[in-house]
């Protein structure tokens, strides 16, 4: 009878109560005391202060509807993580709920996201979490691809963790342009793989990353040809005739050069490029594949 009394008592408080009023802020966010001042002045419960913030974060992910004020989500997160270093579950939450979509996959607040993560992993240097997260945000959001790889490459030492990761790394090498890099690590991965089926991915990825180098210097090509004569060149042959390359570049993967309809440099030996591919790329090749372009399976396209 008591508990049911108790339940209707706290239902009926929380029905009648008002919501949490906003806190006063400025146009750069909530106003916060100094974190020195409360370390000072609060010395002996930094804890509960702690969790005070982290209340304070939790509601205001509650009450926020624009990207202004999820963007106040970090400033509450920070201060508790301030306050207590070690509380690992607020910088995680904090860093996932601060970037906000303005729609069209517009992302803000998403450098907040990663000083958090990155404070994070200077508390917990070994957290794979922060480090996926983290991989994630640059990856996505700041197109970071060597920073992405770097962390990923990070996680991939851990024992447990998914193939894919220093496969994705590789990739992600590439995009950045960086391919003494990823063949490094391709080669690392190889030399250290413990069953055939993956030393021969790795050994196809070396070759891939060879050949997506080659790719890039005829689009450099290419770009240079256009910037000079106001016209895209039609053939690779043409870049060589003309000065452009220096010989007739090999594939290391045994196909033929070709330059597509949007003028980027591909391979007979696989339409897809060492690359990251968003819905907009799919799109494009979608389209060179139904103007006639070479016929591949679409297994092709991987970490």
């Amino acid at each position: 009878m008591r508990i049911v009394v108790l339940c209707l008592a706290v239902c009926s408080i929380a029905l009648l109560a008002d919501k949490p009023a906003k806190p006063l802020r400025t146009k750069d966010g909530p106003i916060l005391p100094r974190r020195e001042m409360l370390e000072v002045l609060g010395a002996a419960y930094k804890p509960l202060l702690a969790d005070f913030y982290w209340i304070q974060a939790i509601q205001q992910v509650g009450r926020a509807n624009t990207d202004t004020e999820y963007r106040d989500v970090f400033f509450y997160s920070d201060l508790a993580t301030d306050l207590d270093p070690k509380f690992r579950f607020v910088y995680e939450w904090g860093a996932i709920t601060t970037p906000f979509n303005l729609g069209r996959e517009q992302w803000v607040n998403t450098d907040l996201s990663s000083r958090l993560l990155t404070k994070g992993l200077a508390a917990f240097p070994e957290d794979r979490r922060f480090l996926f997260q983290l991989a994630y945000n640059k990856m996505t959001y700041d197109r970071d691809y060597k920073m992405a790889a770097d962390l990923l490459m990070t996680l991939s030492k851990f024992p447990d963790i998914p193939q894919y990761l220093p496969q994705l790394a590789t990739r992600l090498y590439a995009q950045a342009g960086h391919f003494e890099s990823g063949l490094h690590m391709a080669e690392m991965l190889r030399d250290s793989a413990e069953d055939d089926e993956s030393r021969a991915f790795y050994e196809h990825r070396i070759k891939e990353l060879l050949r997506e180098r080659v790719l890039t210097q005829i689009d450099d090509a290419i770009e240079a040809f256009q910037n000079d004569r106001g016209e895209r060149p039609q053939t690779v042959s043409a870049l060589v005739r003309e000065g452009y390359l220096n010989a007739m570049p090999e594939d290391p993967l045994e196909g033929q050069f070709f330059i597509d309809r949007r003028g980027r440099a591909r391979s007979t030996s696989g339409l897809y490029r060492l690359e990251m591919y968003d819905d907009a790329k799919k799109k494009e090749l979608r389209e060179e594949l139904e103007a006639g372009g070479i016929q591949l399976d679409e297994s092709e396209v991987g970490p």
